[in-house]
């Protein structure tokens, strides 16, 4: 990892200098051809620059460029490229000049060059590779640090490269507050610390309670800094002793954090040695032997509970606000418990610059079904997809108008947010984003090419067969290796009122009834794999199913998130088995699986609606289909069925916030300069958009539900 790597891979931008040489013609048409292969161009400054420098230079630099791409893509790159045998064939002379020319004039007819990220060239939509500068990429890595949710695993290797390698950081110190998740400020603190580099002062700017230390021994040891996993600590220096020492005695009251992570802590305990600093910080090492010995403080939880049973409407509000997180959380049980409504709205206006825009978001979704009755609810407890929550009790519904109260003080503190951030302008909105869940963080999820929000609903595309495949590869050419993967692609149905009908087997079948249709069971290879079921939609429908969970399952000991590449989709044929071309890589409505399991559902088929909803959900076993009587636990209706009942924060909701805040709501495609779509390829939208656009050209930015990262960083 480099600064180029990075910068490319983020940005699609690299650092270059001017030279005194001269770049013969037919070494950069055929690099730009061999781009163009790939979807890619080069920016006019660009090859300005690059027109200045030798050819073996260049060749030596274009052969790295050309690598990241084939990382960043998963590609064989000797497939796809015109001139694969590049600098050896090339085109030439007559043919490099005709195709520089041509890509000159399509420059000269593109407008707004500096800020398009697609550039149209013989009707192919290509992204553009634009000339950095180190400004651009010092903001890079501020972006890293100032990341408004946990970063991703590759992210955080990205974060540590600018921390301890990164000239243009050798004298930064970010200031309290700049770092507003503490996950990402335990992995910027434990790479300062691994490097000999610690400041206690500094440190505590980011790291003021127990579990923010916690997360930094956990860092340190390369462990989950979520903390949803138990981590194997490794041995630490004196220097790093006395540093989590030092952290610890500072912290204020740490006893109940120490306790809500006892065992993680127990175990730290054994490495850090406390005997040894018992004088020196003694709060810390009385803290710690009070934790061994078992005596458990009075939480904030506890406090809390008690304020509930006491029913002091006062004490409630106030012990809460300690809180603001936890608060937003508890609106519904202050109002069901009696508490005003208004009290608690006047009280959350005093914290709300502490509470998430994605915490208030999910305010909006649970109030939004809080004047119906609850039979049912259902949620992942602290955003751990793997435990899947259910709750049967009935939740019965709240005064209309304590509701329309809620939602009324939640939509203005958000407008307020969003409306001092950059103007949009023309905003188009598709209502079908309403379907699309808003992006719930990126801690779990691997550094994928299409990444999509658990429980989203997608259209199916015209026919009557869905063909739902999985697709992995072993190896991508990296240092470990998985050397054998087996799964099984499965599907259950069941009917309206989820009810079990029939599963699917592995071994290939087809039906009288032309229902369904396995490929049958396969082993992967080193070069990768695909097995695909058939589902013939017609023909369940009249079976009487309405719901197809599909289960994926993998015996072996790595989850599915380690595999370099496994992605699942679907695409219509017209009957099972049919001899249509099947090809996974080319599909469109595919999305990369990211559960931390070796038993996933990836999606669940509404035969009805004729919709599918993305899950991605890892389970911590492999559930029943069809439990006995009583045993609830590994019901795979139950937690299918809570899936499509999910209640959570959508797309709409949060693009029209920003777009009443700042920006004006267009009715066509034509007139916006920012279109928000349902349509999982950009490049589609953008093609009529621009059909539909009177007039001069417009500046369009085109945003799909794929954008994760982007989502997360513009407008959460």
């Amino acid at each position: 990892m480099d600064l180029f790597s990075i910068y490319f891979s983020r940005n699609l931008k690299v650092i270059i200098a001017e030279r005194k040489g001269k770049l013969p013609v037919r070494i950069l048409a055929t690099a730009l051809r061999n781009l163009e292969s790939l979807g890619y161009t080069f920016s006019t400054k660009l090859i300005d620059v690059l027109n200045t420098w030798e050819r073996d230079r260049f060749v030596f630099w274009f052969e790295q460029l050309m690598e990241e791409l084939r990382k960043m893509k998963g590609i064989n790159l000797k497939e796809i490229l015109v001139y694969p045998k590049f600098p050896k064939r090339k085109m030439n002379i007559q043919e490099s000049k005709f195709y520089l020319n041509a890509l000159m004039h399509s420059w000269r007819q593109q407008s707004f060059e500096q800020e398009q990220r697609i550039f149209l060239l013989n009707k192919l939509r290509l992204r553009v590779i634009h000339l950095g500068s180190e400004a651009d990429f010092y903001q890079v890595g501020m972006n890293l640090l100032t990341a408004k949710s946990a970063l991703s695993p590759v992210a955080k290797e990205q974060l540590i490269w600018f921390t301890t390698k990164y000239e243009g950081w050798s004298g930064f110190e970010p200031e309290a507050g700049q770092i507003p998740v503490r996950e990402n400020a335990a992995v910027y603190c434990a790479a300062l610390l691994k490097a000999g580099r610690a400041s206690v002062e500094q440190f505590q700017r980011h790291l003021r309670t127990a579990t923010d230390i916690l997360r930094l021994a956990v860092a340190c040891s390369d462990g989950d800094v979520s903390l949803k996993e138990n981590t194997r600590f490794r041995s630490f220096t004196r220097s790093e002793r006395r540093v989590i020492f030092a952290l610890l005695e500072s912290a204020s009251d740490p006893l109940e954090d120490l306790f809500r992570y006892k065992g993680s802590w127990q175990r730290l305990a054994e490495r850090l040695h406390p005997g040894e600093y018992r004088h020196r910080y003694p709060e810390a090492v009385a803290a710690l032997d009070q934790l061994r010995r078992g005596e458990h403080p009075l939480t904030f939880y506890g406090r809390v509970e008690r304020a509930f049973e006491q029913k002091d409407n006062e004490l409630i509000v106030e012990t809460l606000a300690e809180r603001p997180g936890e608060m937003v959380g508890q609106l519904d049980r202050m109002i069901r418990s009696g508490v005003p409504v208004q009290q608690v709205i006047g009280k959350m206006e005093t914290v709300e610059e502490k509470v998430s825009t994605r915490a208030l978001l999910g305010v909006l979704a649970h109030f939004g079904t809080r004047t119906q009755f609850q039979v049912r609810r259902s949620f992942f407890p602290q955003g751990n997809t793997a435990n899947l929550y259910v709750s049967t009790q009935p939740l019965p519904p709240l005064n209309v108008e304590d509701v329309h109260a809620v939602i009324s003080a939640v939509e203005y503190t958000l407008l307020k947010r969003f409306a001092v951030l950059p103007p949009l302008g023309n905003v188009y909105i598709d209502e079908r984003l309403q379907e699309f869940s808003v992006p719930s963080g990126k801690r779990r999820a691997s550094e994928s090419l299409r990444a999509l929000s658990r429980a989203s609903w997608i259209s199916l595309p015209t026919g009557d067969t869905v063909r739902f495949f999985l697709s992995w590869r072993e190896c991508l050419g990296g240092e470990e290796r998985i050397e054998r993967v087996d799964t099984d692609l499965s599907a259950v149905l069941y009917d309206e009122d989820w009810r079990y009908m029939d599963e699917t087997s592995r071994t290939p079948l087809q039906s009288n009834e032309n229902v369904a249709a396995n490929s049958g069971y396969m082993v992967t290879v080193p070069d990768g794999a695909a097995k695909y079921m058939d589902l013939h939609l017609p023909s369940l429908s009249r079976l009487g199913a309405r719901y197809i969970v599909i289960m994926v399952n993998a015996f072996r000991d790595n989850a599915i998130k380690d595999l370099p590449e496994c992605y699942a989709g679907w695409m219509m044929r017209q009957a099972p088995q049919s001899d249509e071309m099947f090809e996974p890589s080319t599909v469109q409505e595919r999305i990369d699986l990211t559960a931390d399991s070796r038993n996933c559902i990836p999606a669940i088929i509404d035969v009805q609606e004729r919709r599918i909803l993305w899950c991605d959900l890892g389970l911590k076993r492999q559930p029943k289909a069809h439990p006995p009587v009583g045993d609830n636990i590994a019901d795979l209706a139950l937690i299918s069925r809570a899936m499509t009942e999910l209640k959570r924060s959508d797309l709409y909701t949060l693009f029209m916030l920003h777009a009443k805040a700042r920006g004006t709501l267009v009715e066509t495609l034509g007139m916006a300069n920012l279109v928000f779509t349902a349509e999982l390829e950009s490049n589609r939208v953008a093609e009529v958009a621009e059909y539909l656009t009177e007039g001069p050209p417009v500046e369009r930015t085109v945003i799909t539900p794929l954008e994760q990262e982007y989502i997360v960083e513009q407008f959460l």
